[in-house]
């Protein structure tokens, strides 16, 4: 049974069973109808956290599943063992986590890294800290924060908002080297599998080849407009990666048998609605998540096929195939020209799906007149439909190849912002819709829906002159409502026992003051 997993702000994991298969080539034949998958269904879900869930990543044969937490922790969860226990804390650092890496499925021990800037090396049978590298360099450092880990080879490569990319070793801990050359926050790394070629995002939109054995950048891609948030690649050398940036856009390159890396091709395979922070790629399709609460799983592209004629310009083949393309003749009067149709996968790379590689490389090779068909990213469309986007473009405007996504897991509206009004028994909340909702404190219940409108036009219209001294502290970081209470000033506010709404009969002593008011919170607990 093929399973995902997922993780948001909610601190909550959850497993997901697939309905595709996932092996390479499944649905390779562009000829041969593609079988309708089944759709994602859920397995099981675990709160492992208490604050946001910045990164996952799966070890152990992947019988295992390691959390990284702005709640200062990294937890391991084995959601396939008989005894069903809770994540286990493996390791807390001083401040959030922000990234995970492993050197392999079958490894004992997996690197994290925070904006403690600190890279901590823990062990997964149980044996805590093996490992602590400094990359603050004991305080001297103030941009040495985390954001980025990546594992291969026998290196530990790691940036961050200093944009400098360091090379560690993972069994002393010492510096290795570091590369220079981004302008800005590096968000995702790569390492091959022989820890030659470290391949590295950055928010200054490129990304960057390194080379561990020269010591320097060999090559800077500048196939996004934007920032660049993650890369993904299961290949051994990084010849074929996916990378996703800031306007939604997920590019795939592939630059296996070039003279050039300039030679290669770099195809948009689909354009979100919003930033991706993360892609992932496996057989014939990828999964995006955003910053919404939805997943989508998109077909991929497969680099191998040709490159289809822009039908006002006959088109000559690319060459960044191992086997020699041969020019489609334009498909026959009403034959559908969507690069995608239902139930196949596409046949040909539109040539308005290409992608620029650098600023250097002649893009297309493959292509008579280069200066008829350049195409470059929309990140003002990108809140755009991929339809409305083609009826407006230009024959020069990039049309990613899949206009919509084969399956999208729809997830719950978070709550983002509160307002604690003056009664101090009830909250305002804004969720991810746009929707404003009344909560009475003391009920745990909504009790009135305003519909999509601003908080604060809402607060203005129901907030009361009472003034009631605070008794807790309102929390939504998690995109739930919670009400925290602090032993030194829970009791502190003070009302009228008809004037709190308590539906039970309850005689309430001189003495009591406002533990009445703990008492609907606290109820089920009571009664379990």
């Amino acid at each position: 049974m093929e399973q995902s997993y997922s993780a948001g702000r909610d601190g909550v994991i959850c497993s997901w069973k697939i309905g595709v298969d996932l092996a390479d080539g499944a649905a390779n034949s562009a000829a041969l109808p593609r079988p309708a998958p089944s759709p994602s269904t859920f397995c099981t879900q675990a709160q492992a956290h208490t604050h946001w869930v910045n990164d996952l990543a799966l070890c152990h044969s992947n019988a295992a599943l390691v959390s990284a937490s702005s709640d200062l922790t990294v937890k391991l969860w084995r959601p396939h063992a008989a005894d069903q226990l809770p994540p286990k804390t493996i390791g807390v650092h001083t401040d959030y986590v922000k990234c995970l890496a492993t050197p392999d499925e079958h490894s004992d021990w997996v690197a994290s890294g925070g904006l403690d800037r600190k890279i901590m090396i823990w062990d997964l049978n149980g044996g805590g800290e093996k490992l602590q590298i400094d990359v603050g360099d004991e305080g001297t450092n103030p941009k040495g924060s985390i954001y980025s880990l990546g594992i291969g080879g026998g290196i530990i490569a790691s940036g961050g908002p200093e944009s400098v990319v360091r090379v560690w070793d993972p069994r002393s801990g010492q510096r290795i080297t570091k590369f220079v050359g981004h302008t800005d926050n590096v968000r995702s790394i790569l390492v091959s599998q022989q820890g030659n070629i470290i391949l590295t995002a950055s928010s200054d939109t490129t990304i960057k080849m390194w080379s561990l054995t020269a010591g320097r950048c060999i090559h800077t891609l500048s196939m996004h407009n934007d920032s660049v948030w993650s890369l993904y690649s299961s290949h051994p050398n990084l010849d074929i990666f996916h990378s996703s940036d800031r306007s939604g856009l997920v590019a795939k390159t592939d630059v296996r048998n070039v003279a050039e890396i300039e030679e290669g091709i770099c195809v948009a395979v689909c354009q979100d609605q919003e930033g991706v922070n993360k892609v992932v790629a496996c057989g014939d399709y990828l999964w995006t998540a955003t910053q919404s609460s939805s997943i989508s799983r998109w077909l991929d592209v497969d680099t191998n096929i040709d490159i289809g004629p822009d039908l006002a310009r006959p088109r000559l083949t690319s060459s960044a195939s191992t086997k020699p393309r041969v020019i489609n003749p334009p498909p026959p009067p009403g034959a559908p020209s969507s690069p995608t149709t239902a139930g196949l996968k596409q046949s040909t790379i539109p040539v308005n799906a290409l992608l620029r590689l650098s600023t250097t490389s002649s893009f297309p090779s493959n292509v008579r007149d280069p200066d008829a068909v350049t195409v470059y990213s929309i990140p003002n469309a990108r809140q755009a439909s991929i339809s409305e986007t083609i009826l407006d473009a230009d024959p020069g405007v990039l049309v990613p190849v899949n206009e919509l996504p084969d399956e999208t897991i729809e997830g719950q509206h978070g709550l983002i912002k509160h307002f604690l009004l003056n009664d101090r028994k009830r909250v305002l909340t804004l969720d991810t819709a746009g929707e404003v909702m009344m909560w009475d404190l003391l009920k745990c219940m909504p009790v009135k829906s305003f519909g999509k409108r601003h908080l604060e036009d809402v607060a203005a219209e129901t907030n009361t002159i009472e003034s009631v001294a605070n008794w807790c502290q309102i929390d939504t970081r998690t995109g739930r409502l919670a009400c925290v209470l602090e032993e030194n000033y829970c009791f502190d506010a003070e009302m009228y026992a008809d004037e709190a709404d308590i539906e039970d009969a309850v005689e309430f002593k001189d003495d009591q003051r406002s533990k009445g008011h703990l008492r609907a919170p606290f109820l089920e607990l009571r009664r379990r």
